[in-house]
């Protein structure tokens, strides 16, 4: 028996593939992160703007998978890192311009286990369709906005939340894929960074009120995107 199982074991073992793929990614952001700024005619746009009105963004990915045969088609679960890079709308982007601010930029970090099916029986012998789901967890940095210095340098904390995506595509032959993706990146707390503030009336008044969390703006983050992916 153990002479059996073992044989088992090492059959499994010569179907898994272990696979690394890199991304790149095209993404249009939704939720919040999309909504246009109302009501605001003037920079720096502070806690109570911020996060919003994201341009269409890019990014890199980088996962690592084993691929396991199910007789009808593959299994594969992964682990994967993104890092997604949105600006700021163009007009914001003229405004602080025209004020000698520095603009924020919005970057996400997801990081997600999750599982994919390969369907490899298509008429076409070098296409293969594939659907997947991912979990985990979400970085949003907002980097700071203003002078730089002094009362007019505004800064942001760091916020996790869950975060999941789904995808479908197709891979064409072995070392490239493409396919649309949904990310839902979760509701973000925006507070500003403690340390950054103590000449800045506006912001140590916000600050004081988000200590005692009677104040904190909320940010619905998610993006579509398109996969590019590469693998080897």
């Amino acid at each position: 028996m153990c002479l059996v199982a073992l044989a088992l074991g090492i059959g499994t073992a010569a179907q898994a593939q272990f696979r690394q793929s890199v991304y790149l990614n095209g993404t249009i952001p939704t939720g919040d992160f999309a909504s246009g700024i109302k009501g605001v005619d003037t920079v720096c746009l502070t806690i109570d703007n911020i996060g919003q009105d994201a341009t269409a963004g890019l990014g890199l990915g980088y996962r690592a998978s084993y691929r396991f045969d199910v007789g009808v088609g593959m299994v594969a679960p992964y682990a994967n890192v993104d890092l997604l890079w949105n600006s700021i709308a163009g007009k914001w982007r003229d405004k602080y311009a025209g004020e000698n601010y520095g603009k924020p930029t919005y970057f996400n970090i997801p990081v997600q286990l999750g599982v994919s099916y390969i369907y490899d029986e298509l008429p076409w012998p070098d296409i293969s369709a594939y659907g997947e789901l991912g979990f985990g967890t979400d970085l949003l940095w907002i980097t700071s906005e203003g002078k730089g210095s002094g009362n007019e340098k505004f800064a942001y904390k760091m916020d996790f939340a869950f975060t999941w995506s789904a995808g479908l595509g197709a891979y064409f032959g072995k070392y490239f894929s493409a396919g649309l993706y949904y990310y839902g990146m979760g509701k973000h707390y925006i507070d500003y960074t403690k340390g950054t503030i103590e000449d800045n009336t506006i912001a140590a008044s916000q600050d004081a009120l988000n200590q005692a969390n009677k104040h904190r703006e909320q940010r619905t983050v998610g993006s579509v995107a398109l996969r590019i992916g590469f693998h080897f």
